[in-house]
C-alpha cells in the first residue's frame, strides 16, 4: 500500500502534452537491472535523493516497522517513489519542497504539481491523496488502472494514454480472463490475483491487448503500489485515470 510519485527534470522532458506518457517511456527504455541503484539517475536527481533520504530512507536500510522507509526506483531522468499511505501527505510535501530546491518537478497520478511547493501548512489538494472532486453527475469517485502489452499494441509512448482510453471506452471486452492475448498480461493478472485484493476491486475488464481495473477512491491508495510494482516487474506500461463512467459489455 502506498502513494506513488514521480520526480523528474522538466528541462529534460521539455514540453509534453502528457508528462505521464513521457515518464512511462523513460521507465520502459531504462535497463531492467539498474532500477535499484541511485547512480542510475542523473546528478540533479541524485542530489534530490541525497536530501530526501535523510527523512525518508531507502526501504531495507531502516527498521521494517518504520513507516518512513520508502521505496525508490531509479531511472536516468526519473525517480519513482512510493510512500507508505500513513505518511503519504508528509512525504509528498517533503518531495515537493526538495523538488523546488533542486529545480525538479513532481507528477502524482495525472497531476503535474506546480513548480513552487506550498509554504508552511498552506493547504493543497491532490486527488490521489485527498480524493477527486467529481464533475460528472452520477459518477462515483473512482480510480482506474489500465495495463497493456506494448509488444502487442505497437503504440508509441506519446499516444499511449489516448489509445488506452479509446480502447476502454469503445473496444470489445469480456469478463473472461483468458480473453487477453500474450503471456505477460496473463502473468500480470495471475500475480495480481495472488495478492488477494479482490475485495478492493470494483470492476475488471479484459480486452485483447489490455486489462482494466476500477477501484473506489477509498481503496485507491491500497491498490496503487501493488499494481505499479507488478507493472514495473513485468515491463508493462500503466495508465491511471480518474472518475471514468462505468459501462456494460
Amino acid at each position: 500500500m502506498g502513494i506513488t510519485v514521480f520526480v523528474f527534470d522538466k528541462r529534460v522532458a521539455k514540453a509534453q502534452a502528457d508528462y505521464g506518457d513521457w515518464v512511462g517511456s523513460e521507465i520502459a527504455a531504462a535497463p531492467k537491472n539498474c532500477w535499484d541503484k541511485p547512480e542510475s539517475s542523473s546528478p540533479r536527481l541524485r542530489k534530490w535523493f541525497g536530501d530526501m533520504c535523510k527523512t525518508f530512507p531507502l526501504i531495507g536500510e531502516t527498521d521494517p516497522d518504520d513507516s518512513y522507509g520508502t521505496e525508490y526506483c531509479f531511472y536516468r531522468n526519473v525517480i519513482d517513489v512510493v510512500f507508505a499511505s500513513s505518511i503519504g501527505e508528509e512525504g509528498v510535501r517533503k518531495a515537493w519542497k526538495l523538488a523546488e530546491k533542486h529545480g525538479l518537478r513532481i507528477l502524482i497520478g495525472d497531476e503535474l504539481l506546480p513548480a513552487a511547493a506550498p509554504r508552511g501548512k498552506q493547504h493543497f489538494h491532490i486527488p490521489v491523496l485527498h480524493g477527486p472532486k467529481p464533475d460528472k453527475p452520477g459518477v462515483s469517485p473512482n480510480i482506474c488502472f489500465v495495463v497493456f502489452d506494448p509488444e502487442l499494441t505497437r503504440v508509441s509512448p506519446s499516444t499511449a494514454r489516448k489509445w488506452a482510453l479509446d480502447q476502454v471506452e469503445t473496444g470489445a471486452w469480456s469478463n473472461d480472463q483468458s480473453f487477453p492475448l500474450g503471456d505477460r498480461l496473463s502473468e500480470w493478472n495471475d500475480q495480481l490475483a495472488a495478492r488477494n485484493l479482490d475485495s478492493l476491486i470494483s470492476e475488471m475488464r479484459f480486452y485483447r491487448e489490455l486489462i482494466f481495473v476500477r477501484v473506489d477512491q477509498k481503496n485507491a491508495s491500497s491498490m496503487v503500489a501493488p499494481i505499479m510494482e507488478l507493472s514495473h516487474r513485468l515491463g508493462l506500461p500503466l495508465q491511471i485515470y480518474q472518475n471514468l463512467a462505468g459501462g456494460g459489455p
